[in-house]
């Protein structure tokens, strides 16, 4: 996979990349930029409507100069819809990849981890991934704790009278129940649009639970069985204590 994208963005690069706007501003920064390929080309979710989205991540006082010459940070972009894939590319400085990659949020590192460098000759994003994998870690545990109180908001739904309230804790539920077995092995999680299939391709219980939510969705009653598939995901992972003394750990 790997290699059909490398080519894609080579072929793109010396090719049409060439007789855009945008090219003279890229050439400038070509020999010292990170590049990247990211969203559903770089993990294996691709189709025919797909866009090829590169980030090219440049110093911080190169982007500057950059942005002053192009005449805004507008000119900096590439949204190329007659090519195929579609190419969108973005010219970011480093400071800005810095900080998505605060640890802080699984949802941008899992991105960032299945990333695919085009170009790194300094190893800047293996060493942001590891930095934010540190940060992540030491945050695990609360982050499940969050997540395991969303999936207890299930419990108060039939009492819930109020439409909206229902549907926003049962959303809460839901994205906690897909987020919990990545958590509990202690792995990020992509965003809502790939979370259940991804769910499906890596976890042995992934089908199950996407199907049990799917099903609550439609009206079924499941949320039980839903609870119960977490809590053996759970125990399995260590975390029983969590499960049996919730509320007064909470």
């Amino acid at each position: 996979m790997n290699s059909n994208v490398q080519k894609l963005v080579s072929d793109y690069f010396n090719g049409p990349l060439k007789q855009h706007s945008i090219y003279p501003f890229l050439s400038e920064a070509l020999d010292r930029a990170l590049i990247i390929v990211t969203g559903s080309y770089s993990f294996g979710m691709s189709n025919e409507s797909s866009d090829l989205d590169i980030e090219f991540i440049i110093p911080d006082v190169l982007h500057t100069a950059l942005v002053e010459m192009a005449g805004g940070v507008q000119h900096l972009w590439v949204h190329d819809e007659n090519y195929h894939p579609l190419v969108d590319i973005k010219i970011r400085p480093l400071i800005w990849l810095q900080n998505r990659l605060n640890g802080s949020d699984p949802e941008v590192l899992w991105i960032y981890q299945h990333a695919i460098s085009i170009q790194d000759s300094e190893q800047i994003l293996s060493q942001l991934l590891t930095d934010a994998t540190r940060r992540f870690r030491s945050i695990t545990l609360g982050l499940i704790m969050q997540c395991y109180k969303d999936i207890r908001t299930g419990v108060t739904i039939s009492a819930s009278r109020e439409t909206l309230g229902k549907t926003i804790m049962m959303t809460r539920t839901i994205e906690a129940a897909l987020a919990l077995p990545f958590l509990s092995r202690g792995e990020p999680y992509p965003y809502p649009k790939w979370k259940s299939i991804w769910l499906i391709k890596s976890h042995k219980q992934g089908a199950t639970i996407v199907s049990l939510c799917e099903q609550w969705l439609a009206g079924k009653q499941v949320y039980e069985a839903l609870r119960e598939v977490i809590n053996s995901i759970m125990i399995e992972a260590g975390y029983q204590d969590l499960i049996k003394h919730f509320w007064r750990k909470i």
